[in-house]
C-alpha cells in the first residue's frame, strides 16, 4: 500500500511539474503581438539587433511595474513579425539577498534549475530553466545576479520563447542566403589580413 501511494505521489508531482509552462513576465506575454504592450514601451527606440537580425528590440518604460527598474522586449522581425520572442527585466533591488530570495521562489515554482551559467568566482551568478509544452514550444528562463561592472550590475531575469526564436532565425538565414545567392560565408583563413584583427 505504501509503495502504491509513493508511486501515486511521484506521478502527481511529475504531472504538476510537466504542466508548468511559463509565458508571462511582468504582465508581458511571450508569443503575443508587441501592440499588446505598446503602452509600456518606448516604441521609438525599436531597433534590429546586430547579432540577431531576426529580432527587433524596444525599451520598456522605467518602473512600468512595482519592483522593476527597466527592461526590453524583443519581437519577431522576419516571418511572424511583431510576436514577442524575449523579455528582459532589471529589478529595482540589486542586492544578493534579493537574488537569493527570488531564486528560492523560482525553485519552489519551477523546481531545480537545468543549468548553471555563472562564473566560478560568482561575480556573475546565473541559473537557467527550460520548459516544453505538448505543441513543441520551448521557453527558456534565466535568473541572474551580477557584480561585474563590464556586464551590468544588479538582478535580472530573461525569458525567451526559444522555439519562436529558432524559427525566426531560420527565416532570416533563408532571406540572407536568397539575397546573397548563397555566398554569405566567412572569408577563408588564408585570405585574412591578420594585421587588421590584432591590435598593433
Amino acid at each position: 500500500m505504501k509503495y502504491c501511494m509513493l508511486l501515486l505521489w511521484l506521478f502527481l508531482a511529475t504531472s504538476v511539474q510537466a504542466e508548468v509552462f511559463p509565458k508571462s513576465l511582468g504582465g508581458i506575454v511571450l508569443g503575443e503581438d508587441i501592440s499588446t504592450v505598446h503602452d509600456i514601451c518606448h516604441m521609438h527606440t525599436a531597433i534590429p539587433l546586430s547579432q540577431e537580425r531576426h529580432l527587433m528590440e524596444v525599451q520598456l518604460k522605467s518602473h512600468f511595474a512595482p519592483g522593476i527598474r527597466s527592461g526590453t522586449v524583443a519581437y519577431a522581425n522576419c516571418d511572424q513579425v511583431g510576436r514577442i520572442v524575449r523579455i528582459k527585466l532589471k529589478f529595482d533591488n540589486d542586492s544578493r539577498e534579493f537574488f537569493d530570495d527570488l531564486l528560492q521562489r523560482y525553485r519552489d515554482r519551477f523546481g531545480k534549475p537545468l543549468e548553471w551559467r555563472g562564473d566560478p568566482f560568482q561575480t556573475v551568478m546565473s541559473w537557467k530553466w527550460s520548459f516544453h509544452d505538448s505543441q513543441g514550444n520551448q521557453v527558456n528562463l534565466e535568473l541572474t545576479h551580477s557584480k561585474d561592472d563590464d556586464y551590468k550590475t544588479g538582478n535580472f531575469v530573461k525569458m525567451t520563447l526559444r522555439s519562436l526564436w529558432v524559427r525566426e532565425d531560420a527565416c532570416q538565414d533563408a532571406k540572407n542566403a536568397a539575397a546573397s545567392g548563397g555566398q554569405d560565408s566567412p572569408a577563408p583563413a588564408h585570405k585574412l589580413d591578420y594585421r587588421l584583427l590584432i591590435p598593433q
